[in-house]
């Protein structure tokens, strides 16, 4: 199976505890791929964020989000993306889930 997380909220907010613990679980069930957009464009810069790569998830995130935020270099293991591609991935998961 395919898992999209669709990250909105910002990195502070209660959201990333439940995102770690998701992806612990649902990594041994199928490909997790994370996308940040919006004000989750600040986990690009949060070293923590690491965690989500380790346990072996996909980490995009919208460049044009992130340059509203003044964020000039995410960290190296993020993958520059956009919201049409963020689109195209949708279509071709088995679940997405939103947090906003």
């Amino acid at each position: 199976m395919r898992f999209l997380f669709v990250v909105s909220s910002n990195p502070f907010s209660k959201d990333y505890a439940t995102i770690l613990k998701l992806t612990k679980e649902l990594v041994k069930k199928g490909e997790v791929i994370i996308f940040f957009t919006g004000n989750g464009a600040y986990y690009t810069i949060r070293p923590e964020t690491e965690e989500f790569k380790k346990l072996g998830a996909r980490l995009l995130f919208c460049s044009h989000s992130a340059h509203q935020r003044g964020i000039k270099e995410p960290l190296p293991f993020f993958e520059s993306s956009s919201t049409y591609n963020l689109s195209r991935i949708m279509l071709e998961c088995d679940k997405v889930l939103s947090f906003n």
